[in-house]
């Protein structure tokens, strides 16, 4: 398999969502939740394109920008890692959110893609913090983000109820400079 990590172009949006949509409906850790939305969600794969074609024209000085770095195997993108902005008040922090389709995990590869993100980070001047959520049952996730010098600033008990599922979500981030 022929992987490459990089960041996406805005020609790859068709493809990040195809991405997206699918990793959604995966299980996680262990066959857990790995989203905040029940399997078979549905979703405006038209209005999510539309979005990202907004989001990633914005330089990163501007409120709602964001960035995608994917993991393509073969040439099919099966691992993003999304650092955006919130709003204004936020610009000098970005938010991150990753996924790997189940193909990809336990490889490596969402160090590697990490690794890279945060390297674009770093060079980026106006970003000084990339902050996080995860879920604390994901304890590979939460060890992998520990890994790369992230802290875990607070634990928010039943911070998510998805079905049956009440969900413990823990807050980290990472100082870039």
């Amino acid at each position: 398999m022929k992987i490459e990590i990089r960041i996406a172009e805005l020609g790859d949006i068709p493809d990040i969502v195809d991405h997206d949509v699918r990793h959604k409906d995966e299980p996680g850790f262990n066959g857990t939740l790995a989203h905040p939305f029940l399997p078979g969600h549905p979703w405006d794969a038209e209005e999510m394109r539309n979005n990202k074609l907004v989001s990633f024209s914005k330089d990163i000085t501007e409120e709602g920008w964001q960035r995608v770095f994917v993991i393509e195997a073969d040439g099919e993108i099966l691992g993003t890692l999304n650092l955006k902005n919130l709003f204004h008040g936020t610009l000098h922090r970005a938010q991150l959110g990753m996924g790997l389709e189940a193909p990809l995990r336990g490889q490596g590869l969402g160090k590697q893609l990490l690794d890279y993100a945060i390297n674009w980070a770093k060079s980026e001047d106006s970003l000084l913090w990339i902050d996080l959520s995860v879920f604390a049952h994901n304890t590979p996730a939460r060890k992998l983000y520990t890994n790369a010098g992230f802290v875990e600033l607070a634990v928010l008990e039943d911070r998510l109820r998805v079905g049956h599922h009440r969900i413990d979500d823990v807050l980290m981030a990472l100082k870039l400079k």
